[in-house]
């Protein structure tokens, strides 16, 4: 297999999507267009959002969804709700048998995220949170390099995730009930980041800045380890650079803005030229986690060897850890939405 697959490459699985958001629109506009897989029902707790989401992407059915989950030919269930409704909607299709790719972050907390991965182990059936940027093509070549020894023991690493969202208390990103705030929301990003490349970290120090509807506006954490610490910062409120830096003892590594869907890296050796790695995609980059999904699942496997369930929970339990130190809490008991 090639190092960066194409996503064209995998096989063709018929998708149900639980949740007709935003998300859902940008993940179905690169499976239609990028990949050989076919969204074949939409489900939602409003029919006329389900309906409009089926038309505008061509979807054949719109329904609840139990409707979905009941359907034989959903190979697959992709669910985009909001956080507070994923460990009920993650139980539901994996009791139906179905295969899961769940948005992050899986769970609201690590306790939620331990019974999901234990019941998707019980069935064996295929699990995995949808991480889409663990499966772009720079961070596949950032990986090779790393493994194959030429960034030499890694030191240090900042990865920041912050842009200004409109205030607005009835917004789900400000709505502690529906598990909103910087840290599930953008924080979850420079965490897993930072874990696929250092591993879980020796001990963790955050702190948050509170929204007046009681969610973090801004939080920043340092992970240490033995010989290494990395930053992570999330933010709802400020506008932040955007990028990562990467130190090596050998090497300097860049991932320019919007570090999470770029086509470049760049390499800095002390006393040399830069070394610019650059591979377009065809799409938004979500062909790449879905063509993943595809692959294990026609290969029988239940999780992804990139991101297994077991990391899933490890960087829930970070963000746990995170929550305890800075005081962020959510309303768990909170009914369901209408995604």
């Amino acid at each position: 297999m090639a190092l960066i697959p194409d996503p064209l490459d995998a096989p063709g699985l018929r998708w149900g999507f639980l949740g007709p958001g935003w998300i859902a629109g940008i993940v179905a506009e690169c499976l239609r267009t990028a990949t050989r897989q076919r969204l074949v029902a939409v489900g939602s707790r409003s029919a006329e959002r389900a309906q409009a989401f089926a038309q505008r992407y061509d979807v054949p059915f719109a329904g609840t969804y139990e409707a979905v989950l009941d359907k034989p030919d959903v190979d697959v269930v992709y669910i985009a709700t909001t956080n507070n409704t994923h460990a009920e909607l993650a139980t539901q299709a994996l009791d139906a048998g179905k295969p899961v790719l769940l948005e992050k972050t899986i769970t609201l907390d690590a306790a939620q995220a331990h019974s999901l991965a234990s019941l998707a182990v019980a069935k064996g059936i295929f699990f995995m949170e949808a991480m889409w940027t663990r499966f772009l093509p720079h961070m596949v070549e950032l990986r090779h390099r790393l493994s194959s020894g030429q960034l030499g023991e890694l030191r240090y690493a900042h990865v920041d995730s912050g842009y200004r969202d409109p205030y607005d208390p009835a917004s789900r990103i400000f709505s502690r009930s529906l598990g909103g705030g910087a840290l599930l929301d953008r924080g979850i990003y420079p965490v897993s980041f930072i874990v696929d490349l250092f591993g879980m970290p020796s001990s963790i120090t955050a702190r948050s800045i509170f929204t007046d509807t009681g969610v973090d506006a801004h939080t920043t954490a340092l992970l240490s380890y033995p010989n290494a610490h990395a930053t992570a910062v999330a933010s709802i409120n400020v506008i932040t650079p955007q990028d990562v830096y990467i130190g090596g003892t050998d090497m300097l590594v860049r991932l320019a803005h919007e570090w999470w869907a770029p086509t470049r890296l760049e390499f800095q050796r002390e006393g040399r030229e830069r070394d610019v790695w650059e591979h377009p995609t065809r799409a938004r980059g979500y062909e790449y986690e879905l063509a993943e999904v595809a692959r294990c699942v026609a290969e029988g496997r239940t999780e992804s060897p990139t991101l297994p369930v077991s990391q899933s929970v490890g960087i829930m339990e970070i963000l746990d850890e995170i929550r305890g130190q800075c005081g962020i809490t959510f309303d768990h008991q909170h009914p369901l939405g209408s995604p």
